[in-house]
């Protein structure tokens, strides 16, 4: 098999200010993660929707959970906030009369389970929202979202034009579902179209067709799990964030050590979880106890094989774990990545050339290969896309290697805002 030796740097633009990263003489750590905020924004919308004192605990700190709060105060949410439990004092659409004024303007971020379990929340509600979001979210997919809602009378309209001032989204509700009892929802781009839908109409008797399922399919049953927990209850907890532990993980099993005090179950609910699963089989050491969960540098890891469209999220690391275990590593079923905050494949392939990583990379086959190796890469400079996961990843190749100066650090806040300061 003959790979491509790519040794030359990609000129990117480096307008912005640039962060220095140090190589890492050694990675032994004990640290606490953040939670999960797929599982924080779902406990949010279904609070939302019960209020009655429906506390949520252990909440998210990233930035996709902080617009999703600030605007439900917006919508008329009353929210009391005690560390890092928030607790709903009532409950949406009754809340609507608490607002002020018959159109409300929503600053939503770029966060697509904040956008997405947003607007299908507010379908339940009379008043007309526009939703106003940064970075490219006006850009991703959102029709397979606005399909069904259009079906059950919510008036909305997308503009997806990045020039034009007006609003990515104006809507009006409320959803009416005389006659209706199921909603078809596409989920070949994304799952979080349905899991919006299962989430704000969770309260009522409404079933759905899920179409094209490709992949994601675990966050489905994260959703299905979060809403019978959460209607169990009055209260919903929530865990470690897995697709943050990856970046850690990662360094320990290649570098040394790391004890993560806050993770002591396994969350199978969450898609990359089931990283802690491949590192065993790539010859790293795991325990999980009472103290936390530690990972220890393997001995001779093993190249591996991964199905892309079961944890999309998970590609990035894995692509830098791939770059440093000798042998052949690939990666299948690819297509989902171009629908993330970028177009993942596209930026790591950017990625592995600056850093002269060897790779084949398959179009018709929808894979990739990607030959490991024991050398240390060189210092670089890359301006990456304003994408969380590929900044981290490239993180990760700095500090296991020469360092380098890295760009668009301040987007990590959206999942991980100690990031930098928590693994230097």
């Amino acid at each position: 098999m003959k790979f491509k030796r790519c040794w030359k740097p990609i000129k990117m633009n480096l307008e912005n200010s640039l962060y220095k990263v140090r190589p890492l003489k050694k990675f032994d750590k004990e640290i606490i993660l953040p939670t999960s905020k797929s599982h924080s924004n779902r406990a949010l919308i279904l609070g939302a929707i019960r209020g009655g004192n429906f506390k949520v605990h252990n909440l998210s700190t990233s930035t996709d959970v902080t617009h999703l709060l600030n605007a439900f105060k917006k919508i008329g949410l009353r929210i009391r906030q005690n560390g890092s439990t928030v607790i709903f004092e009532n409950s949406f659409p009754e809340c609507e009369k608490e607002s002020s004024g018959d159109v409300i303007e929503l600053m939503t971020g770029d966060g697509g389970t904040t956008n997405r379990f947003l607007i299908a929340l507010l379908a339940r509600g009379k008043k007309e929202y526009h939703l106003r979001p940064s970075e490219k979210m006006n850009e991703r997919p959102i029709e397979d979202l606005l399909a069904p809602l259009k079906k059950i009378s919510v008036n909305i309209v997308c503009n997806q034009d990045k020039n034009n001032p007006e609003a990515w989204i104006k809507m009006k509700g409320p959803a009416s579902l005389y006659n209706t009892t199921k909603l078809e929802v596409d989920c070949s781009k994304s799952t979080q179209f349905a899991s919006a839908l299962m989430l704000a109409f969770s309260n009522i008797p409404l079933k759905f067709e899920f179409l094209n399922l490709k992949s994601s399919e675990a966050y489905l049953k994260m959703t299905s799990q979060v809403i019978k927990k959460a209607t169990e209850g009055n209260s919903y907890t929530i865990p470690v964030d897995f697709s943050s532990l990856g970046y850690p993980a990662a360094l320990a099993a290649l570098m040394g050590r790391v004890l993560i005090k806050n993770c002591l179950e396994i969350d199978s609910l969450q898609a990359d979880s089931s990283f802690i699963e491949l590192l065993k089989e790539i010859g790293a050491h795991r325990v999980l106890s009472n103290d936390g969960l530690e990972i220890k540098k393997g001995s001779a890891l093993k190249a591996f094989s991964f199905d892309v469209s079961k944890a999309p999220d998970l590609f990035p690391t894995l692509v830098f774990l791939a770059a440093h275990i000798e042998g052949e590593s690939t990666f299948s079923k690819l297509e989902v990545l171009q629908f993330k905050e970028s177009d993942r494949l596209l930026e790591m392939v950017k990625m592995m050339k600056s850093f002269g990583v060897e790779f084949i990379h398959s179009p018709e086959n929808d894979s990739m290969t990607i030959k490991g190796s024991a050398k240390t890469y060189p210092e670089v400079t890359i301006q990456p896309v304003r994408d969380h996961r590929i900044v981290m990843a490239a993180a990760l190749f700095m500090w296991k290697n020469s360092g380098g100066m890295l760009g668009e650090v301040d987007c990590i806040e959206k999942s991980f805002p100690n990031f930098l300061s928590l693994l230097e």
